[in-house]
């Protein structure tokens, strides 16, 4: 029973007041035990989040960090000014209506996880831990990346009379522009 209850101990199946040490290829990662899903060896722990509060992050990486988003969304608002984004999406008689609502259909739909998965569940249900999400939700990630997928394909297809083999680069540019404004959001810790 030992034997087997060391093999079903992972990251996202602990066990009430078992001690999970690090493995060798563990500490070949850089893990070394102390991440913030195991305890070290000492029974404390280690990781770089809870020594500074900073998630582990220097002052420099943090900058670098910012100025890569910055760069980011800049390149997303040049492409957008270029390529007249917004006017082209709203009133654009070559844009393909039906795939386009699809597409921001499936949007939404993720948007309602995205809320769902970050909002609902640790405000609300209490579960702050993302490793529960494969016990407690586990078909929200593969149908976000589903629905997700689809949706690309379908803004791509949307906007391809207007902007043809650049469709791709301008809404992906654009989706990079977005996801890194998140970047400048004031997230608050509970």
């Amino acid at each position: 029973a030992d034997k087997m209850s060391s093999k079903m101990a992972g990251p996202y199946r602990r066990v009430p007041g078992e001690e999970i040490r690090g493995t060798a290829s563990d500490a070949a990662a850089g893990y070394g035990g102390g991440s913030p899903l195991r305890s070290s060896s000492s029974g404390g722990t280690n990781s770089a989040t809870e020594q500074n509060g900073s998630g582990g992050a220097t002052p420099a990486e943090r900058l670098l960090s910012k100025a890569i988003a910055i760069v980011w969304v800049l390149i997303a608002i040049v492409v957008a000014k270029l390529t007249n984004t917004p006017g082209v999406l709203l009133s654009d008689e070559r844009i393909i209506r039906p795939l386009l609502n699809a597409a921001l259909a499936l949007l939404g739909i993720n948007t309602l996880f995205l809320i769902y998965l970050g909002i609902y569940l640790p405000k609300i249900k209490g579960i702050k831990d993302s490793s529960a999400w494969d016990v407690y939700c586990p078909r929200v990630i593969p149908s976000m990346m589903l629905f997700g997928a689809v949706a690309a394909l379908l803004l791509i297809r949307s906007t391809w009379p207007v902007w043809g083999f650049l469709a791709p680069l301008i809404l992906g540019t654009e989706f990079m522009g977005a996801l890194f404004l998140l970047h400048f959001i004031p997230w608050w810790r509970s």
